[in-house]
């Protein structure tokens, strides 16, 4: 009998074993699964969407031991992310992520002839691809309704108290655009409410980075138009709008990430009232979650927005709670606009070949500027 109890127990503590084993296998495949990274025209540091997704997939992978790299191409030419991408399949990555509208091309290049490798594009567009271009079964393509998170900004930036407003975009691309329409379409909402007249100045400074061409335009626009607010729209085109705000006592709205940090420790402490954010990080980890431990793969595209009312931290469009600085329009107004939105009490028009005059009220002096490039 005893012997008997020896040899059940053994085989269980075996088979046990066993389960354990297999189980760690499951999450510890780190031979099999590596994931990478090629930016389009900025670095990792940009404070915009490649930081983003740099910190949402560095994030992801140090939680499950996996091996993480990206790749900056030489110069801003074609030939060089496709030279980046393949230089990521030559070395073995599974995965590779691709965020901004630069890499669209590049994809439809390479991803064809390896698909084996999963493709992970964020804020491309359709026109961005080729227009001849079959999409292939190993791209997945995740866009966000910027037109949501511009209207959240604009609508925030009148309930707060401005009524001289900025809007400088960067290259003229669907999502800067349409950041740039919800904008101004919040700014009118707000104005119509309130019965208060607004003015919006409006230009594109045809780049994603700042410089003295664009910093020029901005400090005439707090020092000599008396604008209070400036939304900057372009990945590192903000900083010329923070120098020409610290220095002129204005202030500015941040875009795709949470910028106040950054601003506060670079230019001026509680000068970036807001950021109209895309969650690009939690894009990267949800959807590397999916392909790694739920074994799910949407390919094709996908638009992101507004999923909850209650917690807007989880909205892939959203206002940052964390740093919230207006006083006026309080954080329960902001959720009161979410789920007006969602419930479709309050309409937002996504289109961008419509003027955007056409949309706006009486109370909204609506001023395009010739673009600075």
């Amino acid at each position: 009998m005893k012997k008997m109890l020896i040899a059940f127990l053994a085989t269980a503590l075996v088979f046990f074993t066993l389960v354990i084993s297999l189980g760690t296998l499951s999450f510890n495949r780190n031979d099999e699964f590596k994931v990478a990274m090629v930016t389009d025209f900025s670095d990792v540091n940009d404070a915009s969407f490649n930081q983003a997704c740099y910190e949402g997939a560095k994030e992801w992978c140090n939680k499950y031991g996996i091996k993480f790299n990206y790749y900056k191409p030489s110069s801003i030419s074609l030939a060089e992310r496709v030279r980046s991408l393949k230089l990521a399949i030559d070395r073995g990555y599974d995965v590779i992520l691709c965020p901004g509208f630069a890499l669209g091309e590049a994809i439809a290049q390479v991803a064809p002839h390896h698909p084996e490798v999963k493709f992970i594009g964020l804020d491309i567009a359709k026109s961005d691809f080729p227009d001849d271009f079959t999409f292939t079964d190993n791209i997945a393509v995740c866009n966000y309704h910027e037109e949501i998170a511009g209207y959240l900004a604009g609508y925030g930036a009148v309930k707060e108290g401005f009524t001289r407003l900025g809007y400088l975009g960067g290259m003229e691309t669907a999502p800067v655009i349409r950041f740039g329409y919800g904008y101004v379409q919040g700014v009118d909402a707000a104005a119509r409410e309130l019965k208060k007249y607004v003015e919006v100045k409006y230009v594109y400074g045809k780049q994603f980075f700042g410089d003295s061409d664009i910093y020029a335009r901005m400090d005439s626009w707090y020092k000599s138009s008396d604008i209070e607010v400036v939304f900057a729209c372009g990945g590192s085109i903000y900083t010329s709008v923070a120098l020409a705000a610290k220095e002129n006592g204005g202030y500015m709205i941040g875009v795709d990430s949470d910028q106040a940090p950054i601003i506060d420790r670079d230019y001026k402490e509680g000068i970036c009232i807001t950021s109209a954010m895309k969650d690009i990080r939690n894009t990267v980890i949800n959807r590397l979650e999916d392909l790694y431990v739920n074994k799910k793969w949407e390919k094709g595209f996908k638009d992101l927005g507004l999923i909850s009312i209650e917690h807007p931290e989880l909205n892939y469009v959203q206002l940052p709670l964390d740093t919230w600085r207006m006083k006026n329009f309080t954080i329960e107004d902001y959720k009161t606009l979410v789920a007006d939105i969602m419930d479709g009490k309050k309409t937002i028009v996504a289109e961008t070949d419509i003027k955007i005059t056409d949309l706006l009220s009486e109370y909204t002096h609506f001023d395009k500027e010739q673009d600075i490039k």
